[in-house]
This record gives structure tokens, C-alpha cells and sequence, in this order.
């Protein structure tokens, strides 16, 4: 299955790799204090794309850690990053500091016409981010639920050319309890794009769980907290 993608996580406050269980900006963990040597050891087990999640930014609505960006894409790795994309001069910004991916997850509620416009301005770069809780979407850094559900969001934006859509199940990321498997089948079944999973995974056996969901188009799976906290050590993930 050469074609499952495997992504380590790096989420950022005030410059530092931190996790937070359930979204809470009140329960943090920091973990390192320089995420270059975080990705260093990404990279030295051939892990070529990081997941990034500007938390400083999800919660102010505008990017907050592009230099810590830069710091961390000089080390060569292709850098996915969502928190506080809302207009194209934050893409535009997120880009110069040396992003490859730029994820869209509160404003997707939003987007109308200016979609096609960010289409043809960064073409195969923007990737849909849906979180959520209870089926719910949250926003703005997981502080709101919305009124619309995963599925009827996916519904309204999986036709418009993103690229692939990361699918977090709130109630799970940095629970270690491992991912809800059943509405994340629900969900890749209703995506017309590839999904990919995060939230939860605690263990090798977690992502073998969710390969096995290949053939619904779930073409990957974002780790975190299960790094960090040595449940699953890079070597292992590196052979899945």
C-alpha cells in the first residue's frame, strides 16, 4: 500500500511544539522548544511531508508562527499547513514562508465565489480541513461548533478542486484512545476526494485499522501526540 501516506504532526504555539487533548488550548503539553530538531528526526526516518497547525493562528484568524514556518521548511521537508488561513494574502504569506499545502478549515463555512479565484491562484495546493464534534463542525481553533455537518460541509465543497480533505475527529486527537473508525468510514464514503485521518491514533495497530479503509479513497493518516509520547516510535511508523 504504497500509496498510504503516514504524517507526522507538528502543532505550534508561540514557536514550540506543543500538543493539546481535545482541542483545549488550557491542556497543553509542550514537548520541544525547537521544532527543527523535531523535523530533523522526521527526516532522518524518511518522512519527506509534516503536518503543521499554527494554534496561535486557528484561534486569532491570521497566521501568527510564519517564522517558525520558515525555520522549520529550511530544513528541506514539504511543510502542510492550516491555523488562521482566511483571505489569499494569508495563503499568499503561508506559501513565502516555505508551506507546500495550505489547509482551509474555518473558512470553508464561508466560501463562495472567491473559491475559484483561490483555485486558479495556488492550483493543487489548498486542502479542505473538517473538524469535527459529534458529526459537528468546529471553527475558529475548536472553541465553536457550527450548525452544519461534516458530510453536508464535504457535501458543498468536495467538487470545487481540494486537493484531498483531512478529516479530525475533535473528541479523539490527543486522547490516545485510538480513531473513531466508524464515522470515518461515514464520512470517506460521502468524500468525493481522498480523506485523510487524524485524531486518536495511539498505536501501529490504530493505522493498520486505517488502511485497511483504502479502498474508500482514506489515503493517509496524521500522528501526533502517539509520537511524542513514544506509543508508536518513528522507525515503526516508518515501515508501514
Amino acid at each position: 500500500m504504497s500509496n498510504f501516506n503516514v504524517m507526522p504532526a507538528i502543532d505550534l504555539i508561540d514557536g514550540k511544539c506543543v500538543r493539546l487533548t481535545q482541542g483545549d488550548y488550557a491542556k497543553k503539553t509542550i514537548y520541544n522548544t525547537d521544532p527543527k530538531t523535531v523535523v530533523s528526526q522526521f527526516l532522518d526516518f524518511g518522512f519527506n511531508l509534516v503536518h503543521v497547525v499554527d494554534l496561535d493562528g486557528a484561534k486569532a484568524g491570521k497566521p501568527k508562527n510564519l517564522k517558525t514556518i520558515e525555520y522549520i521548511a529550511s530544513t528541506g521537508v514539504s511543510v502542510e499547513l492550516g491555523g488562521g488561513l482566511r483571505n489569499k494574502d494569508h495563503l499568499s504569506s503561508a506559501l513565502n514562508a516555505g508551506a507546500t499545502d495550505l489547509i482551509l478549515g474555518t473558512k470553508l463555512l464561508e466560501l463562495g465565489s472567491e473559491i475559484e479565484e483561490w483555485m486558479t491562484l495556488f492550483p493543487n495546493q489548498l486542502v479542505a480541513g473538517i473538524d469535527a464534534k459529534d458529526g459537528m463542525v468546529a471553527v475558529n481553533g475548536w472553541e465553536e461548533i457550527s450548525t452544519i455537518s461534516a458530510i453536508e460541509l464535504m457535501n458543498q465543497i468536495g467538487e470545487k478542486g481540494f486537493k484531498r480533505v483531512i478529516y479530525t475527529d475533535i473528541q479523539r486527537d490527543g486522547m490516545l484512545r485510538g480513531p473513531n473508525l466508524d464515522q470515518l468510514k461515514i464520512f470517506a464514503k460521502n468524500s468525493p476526494i481522498p480523506t485523510i485521518a487524524s485524531g486518536g491514533v495511539s498505536s501501529l495497530n490504530d493505522v493498520e485499522k486505517i488502511k485497511t479503509l483504502i479502498d474508500l479513497n482514506v489515503e493517509g493518516v496524521i500522528i501526533g501526540k502517539a509520537i511524542y509520547e513514544g506509543n508508536i516510535t518513528l522507525k515503526e511508523l516508518s515501515q508501514c
